[in-house]
């Protein structure tokens, strides 16, 4: 991974500097499936190593974002053909794409939600029982999976009165921070990725930080050092590469529910690639002077476009376009972040491990409680049906 940003051109020495221990860092609980060397030994996953499924899985922010984060980058092609992410309880989206499927024994229903009671879950599940009814089914609960925490709340519930298989959610761990675990992990063990090949990567991209950190940390403090002396107010994540797309959107979840607890906290927004460039950069470039920009970029071979003929071959295109926003954005005097990486999942993993990473540095600069949400919390009590 390469990390530069343009302070040095803004002409500004950071003198801002946290006290931190990468040791308790990586001490978090959502590093306990790295850290224990036989943590998924709890889990069977037998019937995973003899076939091969047609996935759906549902649930809310992190309990579906965490697999589809992983998934995208290890075969954007799996997303909608293999698997199937269901996190917005939308009638038309469900019953459109269940109802045009020849749902088969190839077919799992994976419901996520730590706490088992998560009320969109409950839409979910019962909103899928009634399509595959309608479609004359048989044996519907042996197609279906839960992953919930092991205590007394529906899911579980409902899974002992139908002997539906179900998966312990780590109770230590929140589902934003759940890429590590059997919450993002399972969907993609279900449609042939193997789990050990991933935790290696975890491993290798863990060992590399360990060595890197103080590096990392640097930037991660001229950063902060930046935006508290010019009163940057809001964050803006750039992605152009469909297969690091989701990075930008996982993040946006991890800075807004971990960062936003008071009232200087600043503003995220996700911006994607082209589409923003033709509906968001003129105020970007010539509105307030009150952003970060955080490019999220994937090494490629780049090619200059010497004709129409070849903006079709590779990535010219998209690499043209990013460029442009960068150049364009550092005329302009922003402060612009860029991290690249290679394509190969390591670093992708190294990447994850940084944002979070940034995410800790800046909470305790800021001297919150990262891992709570309070105000979510509040808003599940207030939501009803």
């Amino acid at each position: 991974m390469i990390l530069k940003n343009n302070s040095n051109n803004l002409k500004f020495n950071f003198k801002t500097k946290v006290n931190y221990s990468i040791y308790d860092f990586f001490s978090l609980d959502m590093f306990t499936p790295i850290n224990q060397k036989n943590y998924f030994d709890i889990y069977n996953l037998d019937i995973f190593k003899k076939k091969k499924f047609r996935t759906h899985v549902f649930g809310m922010g992190g309990s579906s974002l965490s697999s589809k984060l992983l998934a995208q980058f290890l075969d954007p092609d799996c997303i909608g053909k293999k698997l199937f992410i269901y996190d917005n309880p939308s009638m038309i989206k469900i019953k459109n794409s269940l109802m045009n499927l020849n749902i088969n024994k190839n077919d799992k229903f994976i419901f996520i939600s730590k706490s088992g009671n998560t009320i969109e879950t409950k839409y979910f599940l019962k909103f899928v029982l009634k399509i595959l009814n309608r479609k004359k089914i048989s044996n519907i609960f042996d197609k279906f999976i839960f992953i919930t925490e092991d205590k007394d709340n529906y899911m579980n519930n409902f899974a002992k009165k139908n002997n539906i298989s179900t998966y312990k959610h780590d109770p230590n761990i929140g589902g934003r921070f759940s890429i590590f675990s059997i919450t993002a992990l399972l969907p993609l063990i279900s449609i042939g990725f193997n789990l050990k090949k991933i935790t290696n990567s975890f491993n290798v991209a863990k060992k590399l930080f360990l060595k890197s950190h103080t590096k990392l940390s640097k930037n991660i403090f001229c950063n902060i050092g930046f935006e508290k002396k010019y009163k940057l107010n809001i964050l803006v994540g750039l992605s152009y590469h469909d297969k690091i797309n989701c990075v930008n959107e996982w993040y946006r979840q991890i800075f807004a529910e971990s960062l936003g607890k008071n009232r200087h906290a600043k503003n995220y927004i996700s911006s994607y690639g082209s589409i923003d460039q033709h509906s968001q950069f003129q105020l970007y470039i010539d509105g307030p002077h009150d952003k970060h920009f955080n490019f999220f970029k994937l090494n490629n071979k780049k090619n200059f476009i010497l004709s129409n003929s070849n903006l079709i071959n590779g990535n010219n295109l998209i690499s043209a376009l990013e460029e442009g926003a960068v150049k364009t954005l550092k005329q302009k005097k922003f402060l612009v972040t860029e991290i690249s990486i290679n394509d190969n999942f390591n670093d992708y993993c190294y990447l994850l491990i940084y944002l979070i990473f940034d995410i800790y540095l800046r909470s305790i600069s800021e001297k919150i409680n990262f891992l709570d949400q309070p105000a979510v919390e509040i808003l599940k009590k207030n939501t009803r049906a």
